[in-house]
């Protein structure tokens, strides 16, 4: 919705095909809606990593699974979506909150992914600074994609 969290509860039904008052059933609010959208936009994506996560113990399997999720195909696309939608969100109260609880369990989690802090850092960083340029019309191409997510996978690999 090009309106973000300023869309009415009448604009968001008729994007959605629905009533106001399917809306209203549905949600207690404007602002409940908008959260409970942040909170399924982060969960589609950390669900898409943990479906990627590798078997055994191996340290990076979630930096790994994070860049595949992140830099697979297209995925990259909805990094970009998934960044501007939460950026246009965060005027409504709470989403910030919830933005940046997330962020700080993707940190605490890579952190127990069992590589070194620049590492993880580096890749978190990495992916969302790809990201945001998708998002401003400056898409990587597809050998930029490929050399970024081989750079980012050489840093999974301890001692690599």
């Amino acid at each position: 919705m090009a309106q973000g969290a300023r869309a009415t509860l009448d604009d968001v039904a008729a994007a959605a095909g629905l009533t106001r008052g399917a809306v209203i059933y549905h949600y207690s609010s404007k602002n409940a809606m908008w959260i409970a959208l942040a909170h399924d936009v982060l969960a589609q994506f950390r669900q898409a990593v943990q479906d990627r996560i590798e078997d055994g113990q191996e340290a990076g399997r979630l930096a790994r699974a994070y860049i595949r999720a992140s830099l697979e195909g297209d995925e990259i696309d909805s990094v970009g979506e998934r960044q501007f939608l939460l950026a246009a969100l965060a005027v409504a109260p709470g989403v910030s909150d919830i933005v940046a609880e997330d962020g700080a369990r993707w940190k605490a989690e890579m952190a127990e992914d069992g590589l070194f802090v620049g590492a993880h850092t580096v890749i978190l960083h990495a992916v969302e600074g790809a990201g945001l340029m998708t998002g401003w019309g400056l898409k990587p191409d597809r050998s930029e994609l490929a050399a970024l997510r081989t750079e980012l996978e050489k840093l999974t690999i301890p001692g690599g």
